[in-house]
């Protein structure tokens, strides 16, 4: 009888240990696809991080050209003050040296 006790207690052991390591494997499946999944959403992130940014520097781009643009038409428009400006000068200049050449100096 005590022989019986102890087989079946032998066999509660192993059935438990056999319980303990297919919980341990399950749980070390659990953790592994747990990482598998980390490094998906990980990779998915820099993705998006990158599309982002992509987005910015093309939006950043498209505003820097667009005041290099206005700079340039601003800079003509100076320009062409600055043209008739000196032509009206050139007026006066021609006038000066005409009336210095009149008096004889």
């Amino acid at each position: 009888m005590l022989n019986k006790i102890i087989e079946e207690v032998k066999k509660t052991e192993r059935a438990a240990d056999k319980i303990i390591k297919d919980a341990n494997g399950k749980a070390d499946k659990i953790i592994n696809n747990a990482h598998e999944e980390a490094g998906k959403l990980i990779e998915r992130i820099k993705d998006e991080a990158k599309k982002e940014g992509k987005m910015i520097i093309k939006k950043e781009e498209k505003l820097a050209r667009i005041e290099a643009d206005n700079i340039i038409k601003k800079s003509e428009r100076e320009k062409e003050e600055l043209g008739k400006k000196s032509f009206k000068n050139i007026d006066i200049a021609v006038k000066i040296v005409i009336e210095k050449v009149m008096e004889g100096k």
